[in-house]
């Protein structure tokens, strides 16, 4: 029977998969031609056929008891919510995104199949660490999906809840693949979701009362409307561009929603584990004061209304931690401190010495000072006098109105993607020079430079270091910004720009405005103006210089102190035509409590002119000796 129905099934995909494409493939002018594309034309198979396993998402669907039986009423509504999301979210999908119906399903074991597929893909690409972990963890979530199947089929309905269920993992699964840190968020969150869920599985086939099967269906409401949740999230960061933010963090958004999904599954598993009327007590009690989403099955004015509560809780809830990450840094070392020890871990390998003595900084020093003065951390300025005129603003619409800057630069230069850093390849003075800069409040800029050298990004050792600091800072949750400047030769002028020097400064501004738009709070007095009206006139071209350079102005002064921004090959855009144009940048740095890092291979007229010899580490060669570019204990190189 087994084989049969997927048979059936291939038979179908094959159909589908043929009649969708036949029209483009035969040729003009042909009378038999025509009527063949006419007949399989008329023939395919519609969205809402009865033959089309995708068809309960595009087509009106009530269960027949939800009205009458209280157990399937909250998640009927749920599941039809999620269901009107389903088809614009796969239409305005881009195409790498988009989950090809006419070759799956809406099963749980087309859900299997599609992570073995990308983790197929992810193998032959040789990807990174981060995706690798995401391919684990969804695996490993597909090694209770069965669980998840068992439980819905307990439901009135269940197919078609299972289907929902499967068929929105395959679309949003499939959405978020090819982007890193969603994949590794929501892989998480799946992960999380199902920890208990093969446990409660068993134990349902023995607790079948009706109060455990309207906790399931209360649990996966709950799933469901985190599975909505999630669309709307994937849909916005795609309208603001924002896909392969470095500063967004998919699991930690739903971090709340997660938990409460896990604790209904506790709840499950305890009610199963019950054997006293006290004890059932007791759950119910746990239960009841369990934080339920306000949302959950409310419909029409009613779910309108929730919305808007449950979007201003949000934002307030975001607005309370920004303030405590804030708090944090100011009355905790830990963040600091754990990026010099991760610095120095890269040497531990080689027998180096610690960077510094953490125990000698004076303890009447702000813990922050490591890498800032002892300034309120606030995200907005303070008010010097009566005389500014503030408005209030929202970080989304900063980042809506500047989306358009990612047409002016290449994201992929925030961060490099490639194998890990060889920390033989730095010698423990560089380190050393490094750790004894971020604990200094007084110094704000450093550049390394050194020595002009031929090698592409992954193999030069400079560049590798600061995309590496990068990285550290980002894990011991230090605010960080940062590009690796490239020419592109191949890469079309825009209109105003004529040089490649000019169009690289270019991007090196809008990206670093870009980078800090996405780290404002979610609401900010200041009295800068972020209006759409003024960010239209940036249009790629340095004729805007001056346009640029106050924006990025103005957005510094709403940034933590304890902000580090990396700036990688500076030297590849010097140039006769972008001189005054680099002074202004390095001078606008200089004027604000920035860190800044530069790290060139070769040198900069600019940073030369601009920085100050005790702000500069030059290395002068590198030992090609090790393999891959290296910069070697033993090299001769000097702090100048």
């Amino acid at each position: 029977m087994a084989s049969t129905m997927d048979d059936v099934r291939d038979s179908r995909r094959l159909v589908r998969t043929y009649s969708n494409d036949v029209e483009g493939r035969l040729s003009h002018g042909s009378d038999d031609a025509q009527l063949l594309g006419q007949v399989l034309s008329r023939d395919r198979p519609d969205p809402r056929d009865l033959t089309n396993p995708w068809r309960i998402f595009f087509e009106p669907w009530q269960p027949s008891s939800s009205h009458a039986d209280p157990i399937t009423a909250v998640i009927a509504v749920e599941s039809n919510k999620l269901r009107e999301k389903w088809a614009p979210f796969l239409k305005n999908s881009p195409v790498a995104d988009r989950l090809d119906i006419t070759k799956s399903e809406p099963t749980i074991e087309d859900v299997v199949s599609l992570v073995k597929e990308v983790a197929t893909i992810s193998q032959s690409k040789r990807d990174n660490s981060r995706r690798g972990k995401a391919i684990k963890l969804f695996h490993n979530f597909c090694s209770t999906i069965e669980s998840h199947k068992s439980m819905l089929k307990l439901i009135p309905e269940g197919n078609e809840y299972v289907s929902i269920f499967a068929g929105t993992l395959n679309v949003i699964i499939q959405a978020s693949v090819n982007h890193e840190r969603i994949a590794e968020g929501l892989s998480e969150a799946l992960c999380r979701i199902s920890e208990h869920v093969y446990e409660c599985k068993s134990e349902l086939e023995l607790f079948r009362t009706r109060e455990m099967l309207e906790l399931v269906a209360d649990f996966y409401a709950h799933v469901f409307i985190f599975l909505s949740d999630t669309m709307d999230w994937i849909s916005e960061k795609r309208r603001k561009r924002l896909l392969d933010s470095f500063n967004e963090n998919f699991y930690k958004k739903f971090e709340n929603q997660v938990e409460t999904i896990r604790h209904k599954s506790d709840m499950i598993r305890n009610l199963a584990a019950q054997s006293s009327r006290a004890e059932q007590r007791v759950t119910r009690l746990v239960v009841e004061d369990l934080a339920q989403d306000i949302r959950l099955g409310l419909t029409g004015e009613e779910r309108r209304h929730a919305e808007t509560i449950y979007a201003a809780e949000k934002i307030e809830k975001e607005l309370s931690e920004g303030r405590r990450e804030r708090q944090l840094l100011r009355e905790e070392e830990r963040q600091f401190k754990q990026l010099a020890d991760r610095l120095t871990s890269m040497l531990q390998d080689k027998a180096m010495v610690w960077i510094g003595d953490m125990h000698s900084i004076d303890k009447s020093l702000s813990p922050v000072s490591l890498l800032a003065g002892p300034e309120y951390l606030g995200a907005a300025p303070a008010v010097r006098s009566g005389s500014l005129c503030l408005s209030e603003w929202k970080s989304e619409d900063v980042v809506l109105n500047s989306k358009h800057l990612e047409d002016f630069f290449h994201r992929d230069r925030m961060r490099l993607l490639g194998r890990s850093f060889n920390s033989a390849s730095i010698s423990s003075e560089v380190i050393g020079r490094l750790g004894e800069w971020m604990k200094d409040k007084t110094s704000r800029l450093l550049w390394l430079e050194g020595p002009l050298i031929e090698a592409d990004d992954l193999d030069n050792p400079i560049t590798m270091l600061a995309n590496r600091i990068a990285e550290l800072a980002e894990s011991s949750h230090i605010p960080v910004i940062s590009y690796f400047c490239e020419i592109r030769r191949r890469e079309h002028l825009r209109s105003g720009n004529a040089t490649r020097e000019a169009q690289s400064c270019v991007a090196l501004v809008c990206a670093l405005i870009r980078q800090m738009s996405e780290l404002l709070l979610p609401q900010f007095e200041a009295s800068p103006d972020f209006s759409l009206n003024r960010l239209q006139i940036i249009d790629g071209s340095i004729l805007c210089w001056s346009q640029m350079l106050s924006l990025l102005q103005d957005l510094l002064s709403l940034m933590l102190d304890t902000m580090l921004c990396i700036i990688d090959s500076f030297q590849w855009l010097d140039d006769r035509t972008t001189t005054i144009y680099l002074e202004e940048l390095v001078q606008a740095i200089r004027k604000t409590e920035l860190k800044c890092l530069f790290t060139t291979t070769g040198r900069s007229t600019c940073l030369i002119e601009q920085l100050q010899i005790a702000e500069t580490v030059v290395i002068e060669s590198i030992d090609t000796r090790q393999g891959p570019c290296a910069l070697g204990r033993n090299n001769s190189w000097a702090l100048s």
